[in-house]
């Protein structure tokens, strides 16, 4: 008999120590609870990510910032193009182009003119096509150069051929006020 209680005492201990059996609903809980923490939401990667392509406004002597917080005409160094092309709150022409190519080459300082006369309303990422193939062919590139006109993150239209500033300009106003 002294056995039988001995050894029930031996199999019942470890349910003793570690709280087996007996608890109520609220004191899992309150236990639950002591080993939970706050967590606050995973950062946006997308966001911080483009911090570092988007260029800090330049404050001016009178405290007012005229400089785009983006760099008006810049090459493509291999970031994901979703980052580069779904940024709202700005205008964006993506030209593919090459280097063996005089048509690229003639529209890029036309693009370089566009976006300086366009004082920060549109950015220009050049893609060279030769040196990221993957890229052009995600957007399924026949031609160089082609541009495509992006808004608030949406690809609005495209162009093949080269083409001179005051053509740019005026394709860019036409697609932009039309809503097209």
């Amino acid at each position: 008999m002294k056995r039988v209680s001995l050894l029930l005492s031996l199999l019942s201990l470890p349910c003793l120590m570690v709280g087996c059996g007996g608890d109520d609903e609220d004191a899992r809980a309150i236990r639950a609870a002591s080993f939970t923490t706050t967590t606050r939401p995973a950062p946006n990667p997308t966001k911080l990510s483009l911090q570092n392509e988007i260029r800090q406004n330049v404050s001016m002597g009178s405290g007012v910032s005229s400089a785009p917080r983006y760099e008006l005409y810049s090459d493509y160094k291999g970031e994901d193009i979703r980052q580069v092309t779904g940024v709202s709150g700005r205008k964006l022409i993506l030209a593919f182009t090459a280097d063996w190519c005089e048509h690229s080459l003639r529209m890029r300082e036309a693009l370089k003119k566009l976006a300086e006369e366009e004082k920060g309303n549109v950015q220009v990422v050049d893609v060279n096509a030769d040196k990221y193939p993957k890229v052009a062919e995600e957007f399924s590139l026949t031609k160089v150069p082609t541009i495509f006109i992006y808004t608030e993150g949406i690809r609005l239209r495209s162009f093949e051929g080269a083409h001179d500033t005051t053509t740019l300009k005026a394709m860019l106003d036409q697609l932009l006020s039309s809503g097209n």
